[in-house]
């Protein structure tokens, strides 16, 4: 088909259409206003069209990296939320440990005889840890959930944690970490005190007489009495043990010999020093084993018994002194202080 266009008129424009040689030559007159109007129209539409599928295109992009995004975040969460559960476990074998090692302090302390709190300590601890958790959200609904678009907040509602959620266990996990590490540090401290407390204890009950320096018959208990010779009441600082003669007298804790040799009225007697304030003497022996200046310990051999000096027969006269006076060895060996 062949196009031709005349001028008619100022005002008017014909279009001539000529189908073939043999044809009806068609004419169609447009006025310029007409043409102009569908000009602009047609300018409109295109222009439309473009920006249509110009912003289809851009929201269809923008939607895949939203949802890319999405993804993204949901397995950086997930990921996240097993190492946090993962961390809070281990916080909580931490913690079991520490309530743990406190029990065992006490354990320890009351074993060799030392005052315990550990009671106490492990309220104090617990308490702690609840007070630091007291008042930290697992998650807040009023909160934002960051600076994510409305269609990200729909996505990630699926996924296990939001933001918010994620930032309180966060907050939950290093106030955990924070309690723990401070108690961990006291602890430590504790357990130096411990060691060198027990370390002291155990000298201590090394060198404390804990036992009678012989098995036998007790004569002449601690206290007023009627003296034997004179038959007189008089105070006897000691007890007396009868056994047989020769029987090995032992150290009944752990000193250093301060007196060795004959004393008037004790016969052979032998004077341990055994620190913390606490003399003994063993008195009417028949031979001295050790000499002055030995150190000996716990269990040795130091005399034998005998019934030199004022004696009614072999037995030990066996004396205890605690800061310088004379205490019932009987009590004394028997007490857990």
């Amino acid at each position: 088909m062949k196009k031709a266009l005349t001028k008619t008129r100022e005002s008017h424009i014909t279009v001539v259409l000529i189908s073939g040689p043999d044809e009806e030559i068609k004419k169609v007159r447009l006025s310029k206003p007409f043409l102009k109007s569908t000009a602009f129209l047609t300018a409109i539409f295109l222009s439309y069209s473009i920006a249509l599928s110009t912003g289809y295109l851009y929201l269809d992009q923008n939607h895949k990296t939203a949802l890319a995004r999405i993804e993204h975040l949901k397995e950086d969460n997930q990921r996240q939320s097993v190492e946090i559960a993962g961390l809070y476990n281990y916080s909580d074998r931490v913690r079991n440990k520490m309530e743990e090692l406190i029990e065992f302090d006490g354990e320890v302390r009351s074993m060799v005889g030392l005052k315990s709190e550990s009671d106490k300590r492990l309220e104090e601890f617990q308490q702690e840890l609840q007070e630091k958790f007291r008042g930290i959200l697992v998650a807040s609904r009023g909160e934002s959930m960051t600076r994510l678009s409305g269609l990200e907040k729909a996505e990630l509602a699926e996924a296990r944690m939001t933001p918010t959620v994620m930032m309180s266990s966060i907050n939950n996990l290093d106030h955990s970490v924070e309690v723990l590490s401070g108690q961990m540090d006291i602890q430590q401290e504790e357990m130096d005190k411990l060691l060198s407390e027990v370390d002291a204890r155990l000298k201590y009950l090394e060198a404390r007489p804990t036992f009678l320096p012989v098995s036998g018959r007790i004569t002449s208990r601690f206290g007023n009495r009627r003296h034997p010779f004179t038959r007189r009441h008089d105070f006897h600082g000691a007890v007396d043990i009868a056994a047989r003669s020769g029987t090995a007298i032992r150290a009944p804790g752990k000193g250093v010999v301060t007196f060795s040799g004959r004393q008037s009225g004790y016969g052979n007697m032998v004077e341990i020093n055994h620190g913390y304030g606490i003399k003994t003497r063993y008195a009417h022996n028949s031979s001295n084993v050790v000499k002055k200046g030995d150190r000996v310990s716990k269990g040795q051999t130091i005399a034998r018994v005998g019934s030199t000096g004022i004696s009614t027969g072999p037995h030990v006269h066996f004396e205890i002194e605690v800061n310088g006076k004379l205490v019932d060895p009987i009590k004394f060996v028997n007490s857990d202080t």
